[in-house]
């Protein structure tokens, strides 16, 4: 971001000049105590700072698919408390699972520091069996983006969505399976990253992913406009992108069919007044969660306007017709192109209803979906 700071021309405003530098240097702080923190604690546990960055220490050898350390677990209405194991090299694992392939099937893909236990993996699940019946399988790869594994977080996203892939492939195979097709993949932070590198492992005779949900897609690693790295429109049938902190830790540009920026996409009413600049930031990269998940249940909608960018939003230029909103979040329409902005409350519920000249009470009285 720094550079682009320099490249803006000088006519450029100094209020447009300070923000940009103030966001470059928030970046970098952010980056720094990160890393930081990471050494101290591993120099503190006896780790020189060499020992940091060994890749060994986290992943162990082979390199190869499937991977011990990269598990993929089935979890449906029966099964929500003991969640069953999918070995993709047993042809007759599925047959011993609850998979029933007239449900919706979604794969999550959690960020750095998650797993299949830690949030927001477990509230995912919860909102969509509180509403239906699902296929959920979450990845659980958590050692692979654990701290202090900072040095292979360049390629372990690679690795990751190769084992991915291999799920994918090994579902479209099974007579009680599903095709690429019905997928719907659900990435937050890199995890939104891993699901668009799964596509470049899928021949097109394979098919093509169905749909992928990115939730504020990370900026660290992903900052570049490598198509074969970073999550793009060719990934799956229908991509959408919801962003919170854009520009931090979160990547601003636009990478889906239909990217929604909540807020502005970069600052969540519900984080200010965190006690530190890190948790701030942090708290806006994360808040991206909870939209979601009350978007899989809400009644009233996460209606989004489309509008050209931040500025025209931010002084109340865009003004969408009716039939130009869509929902963001679970039931976004497939059929929503370009960059849409939407306004939420503070504190849950989230979400306001329909803001057009239709809403009646706050709600939507046309068609929903």
């Amino acid at each position: 971001m720094w550079l682009e700071c320099v490249k803006r021309p000088r006519c450029a405003s100094f209020w447009l000049q300070l923000l940009c530098w103030s966001l470059a240097l928030a970046r970098l702080e952010f980056a720094a105590g990160q890393n930081a923190g990471v050494v101290a604690a591993a120099v503190a546990a006896g780790q020189n700072q060499t020992q940091v960055y060994v890749t060994e220490s986290c992943l162990q050898k082979p390199y190869r698919c499937p991977h011990p350390k990269i598990q993929f677990y089935l979890y449906t209405r029966r099964t929500q408390e003991q969640p069953e194991f999918i070995d993709v090299l047993d042809a007759n694992a599925l047959y011993y699972t609850h998979f029933n392939p007239r449900h919706p099937t979604k794969i999550i893909i959690h960020g750095f520091g998650g797993g299949r236990t830690l949030s927001p993996s477990p509230d995912l699940r919860e909102a969509y069996f509180s509403v239906g019946e699902y296929n959920i399988i979450i990845v659980d790869y958590a050692d692979a983006v654990k701290e202090p594994c900072l040095s292979q977080m360049d390629w372990a996203p690679r690795f990751g969505s190769l084992c991915i892939s291999q799920l994918v492939k090994y579902l479209a195979r099974h007579p009680r399976g599903v095709q690429p097709d019905d997928l719907h993949f659900i990435g937050y932070s890199v995890g939104a990253h891993i699901a668009g590198l799964v596509a470049n492992y899928l021949k097109p005779e394979e098919g093509k992913l169905g749909r992928i949900t990115a939730l504020d897609p990370t900026i660290f690693f992903y900052a570049g406009a490598n198509n074969s790295r970073d999550l793009d429109t060719t990934d799956a049938h229908f991509v959408d992108v919801m962003h919170t902190g854009a520009g931090i830790l979160g990547q601003w540009h636009s990478s889906g069919h239909a990217d929604f920026y909540v807020n502005g996409g970069t600052r969540q009413p519900a984080c200010v007044g965190s006690a530190t600049l890190f948790q701030t930031l942090a708290c806006d990269h994360t808040k991206v969660t909870p939209y979601f998940i009350e978007s899989i249940t809400t009644t009233r909608g996460f209606y989004a306007g489309p509008c050209p960018n931040l500025f025209t939003y931010l002084i109340g230029w865009c003004e969408p017709k009716d039939s130009e909103y869509v929902l963001m979040g679970e039931h976004c329409s497939h059929k929503a192109r370009g960059n849409y902005y939407v306004t939420t409350n503070a504190k849950a519920p989230f979400a306001r209803g329909f803001p057009g000249k239709g809403r009646s009470n706050g709600e939507y009285q046309g068609v929903r979906r």
